[in-house]
């Protein structure tokens, strides 16, 4: 995030704080000018949240400093923060594949403000264009334009705030209510998945696709008044697309309640320290407090993934959360604990997410190995290689393609080409969604980090593939590594694997929460922490040193 963009945010979060300013009657003038094909919108009604009851202390307690002090706020300003009455933010699904997608945040104002006063307020060292008869200020990709007879700021990428208004996209369904305010929140989100491509969803990998398949709308609310209400609506195209996505959902809170274990401990730990002896000095005061606040969110948390607030409605998914009240005055704070006690939790359980979709992935690539080791007496050599010079030409996972439901672009490569010639290299784009890692890859990448060992012993030569009955009369198949995920990746259908020898240092592997996971030659997948000792896994890597493998931790 550039300055100005920091400086943009900075300013939206300030003036949920510090306006003043009477309710809004009417519809808001920039949710006029979302699109109706945008992919994503957020409506904040800052004068509401304001004159809301969970604002009252911290109003209360800014009059204190008197109407100076509040005028003065007035003029050090341009927009005075006082008269912002809403803020909307959109995103546009992306035009050009690789291209990233334009974004526009809309402020209306109570009170109308000067656009020179606004450029130099805004982006004083900024270049002011005039683009389709509009006058622009921009600076850092960052555009800035001023429209309703100054009463409504549009900040975003240069290219789209020219079109604001003019984009004839109708809105479809309910992302149409959301953009005509009728929404129940004084913050509300929407997403609207009809611009996406369906192909999109399918990079999804385990088990978030049971989420996201069939997936078209998506709401989320917070009515703040003397508690906060939380509400979201996630809707199916069919029933049994929402039940299964119900189903994710759940696993998903046993999984977070597990790894609420370990901040738990440590949360006890101040709580409830072992061995005390006597009183703490006053000094620990602040720490007890924050650990007691700790521990309260804690145990609101493992409430919540016990019982997730969570219901079935035809083809929607229904959750709402009502916080406990609390006073403004305690709920910067407290929800500043919150966030540090709850990263490190969601984290976790991110984490641990990838992991099962790279298991996954391995399994599915063991499996592949194995039929098509049934097809050809053989696994697949390292490399498909040159028949006349040896020289690799393609990688072992394009000769697997077959076995993974891709034998269409199988049939596209040039088998006797290597992977950089003109004609492979242009499918090297195509990288098929077993080989993207969950923790490393992003849509659009085409590099993978599943990779295997070959010679000096290693389950795979160059040029030559064994069979599953050799490996077994050797040391076994679940003593040989087949496929892991190495920290360097490369492009999927490059035959540069890791070349082993025993005496040297093994490369680095990809560690997700410092563990990493590997495929036998059996097409068991297992994982391993690290570090790992470098013998141990030297050993697993070879398939005949006839050696016996102590406990792998």
């Amino acid at each position: 995030m550039n300055h100005f963009s920091k400086s943009i945010f900075g300013f939206v979060l300030s003036v949920s704080f510090v306006c003043i300013s009477n309710v809004v009657a009417q519809q808001p003038e920039d949710l006029k000018l979302v699109p109706g094909n945008a992919v994503a919108a957020v409506h904040m009604d800052l004068a509401k949240l304001w004159q809301s009851e969970s604002m009252k202390d911290m109003r209360d307690l800014l009059k204190k400093a008197g109407p100076k002090a509040l005028i003065e706020l007035e003029k050090r300003f341009v927009p005075d923060p006082t008269t912002v009455e809403t803020v909307t933010g959109f995103v546009m699904f992306p035009k050009n594949p690789g291209s990233p997608p334009e974004f526009a945040f809309l402020i209306s104002l109570k009170k109308p403000v000067k656009e020179k006063a606004l450029f130099l307020s805004a982006m004083p060292d900024g270049e002011t264009i005039k683009k389709d008869g509009i006058n622009m200020v921009v600076k850092d990709d960052i555009g800035l334009i001023l429209m309703n007879q100054g009463k409504l700021i549009a900040v975003g990428a240069p290219s789209l705030l020219p079109t604001l208004g003019k984009n004839t996209a109708p809105a479809k369904g309910d992302f149409a209510r959301f953009l005509k305010g009728n929404a129940a929140g004084l913050i509300n989100a929407a997403i609207n998945l009809e611009p996406i491509p369906k192909e999109v969803f399918a990079f999804a990998p385990p088990p978030f696709n049971s989420i996201v398949n069939g997936i078209q709308y998506m709401e989320a609310g917070i009515a703040v008044e003397k508690t906060i209400r939380l509400s979201t609506t996630i809707t199916y195209e069919k029933e049994d697309q929402a039940k299964a996505a119900l189903e994710t959902v759940k696993e998903f809170a046993k999984m977070g309640l597990a790894q609420l274990e370990e901040p738990r401990k440590e949360v006890e730990k101040r709580v409830f320290p072992k061995d005390q002896v006597g009183p703490n000095p006053l000094t620990d005061l602040p720490e007890f407090l924050s650990a007691m606040a700790g521990l309260a969110i804690l145990n609101e948390a493992e409430n919540l993934l016990k019982n997730p607030p969570i219901t079935l409605a035809g083809t929607s998914l229904k959750a709402d959360y009502t916080t406990p009240q609390i006073s403004s005055n305690a709920l910067i704070p407290t929800t500043a604990i919150a966030i540090g006690m709850m990263l490190p939790a969601v984290q976790k359980v991110r984490e641990a997410s990838q992991r099962i979709s790279s298991m996954n992935n391995l399994k599915q690539i063991a499996l592949a190995m194995a039929n098509y080791e049934a097809t050809f007496g053989a696994f697949p050599a390292a490399a498909i290689c040159d028949k006349k010079t040896g020289k690799p030409l393609l990688s072992w996972r394009v000769a697997i393609l077959q076995y993974i439901e891709e034998e269409a672009l199988y049939k596209q490569f040039k088998l006797d080409e290597p992977w950089d010639s003109e004609h492979n290299l242009k499918l090297a784009k195509n990288m098929p969604k077993v080989y993207f890692h969950p923790k490393a890859n992003k849509p659009g990448d085409n590099k993978t980090h599943y990779r295997l060992f070959f010679g000096k012993g290693a389950a795979f030569e160059l040029n030559k593939g064994y069979s599953m009955g050799a490996i077994s009369n050797m040391d076994g198949l679940s003593n040989t590594l087949m496929v892991v995920e190495a920290e360097d990746p490369v492009v999927w259908t490059n035959p540069n694997e890791l070349a082993f020898d025993p005496t040297k240092a093994l490369p680095k592997m990809l560690s997700i929460d410092g563990k990493f996971s590997a495929a036998y030659c059996d097409g068991s997948v297992r994982t391993f922490k690290m570090p790992i000792d470098q013998e141990i896994l030297k050993l697993l890597i070879q398939r005949n040193d006839g050696k016996p493998i102590p406990e792998v931790p």
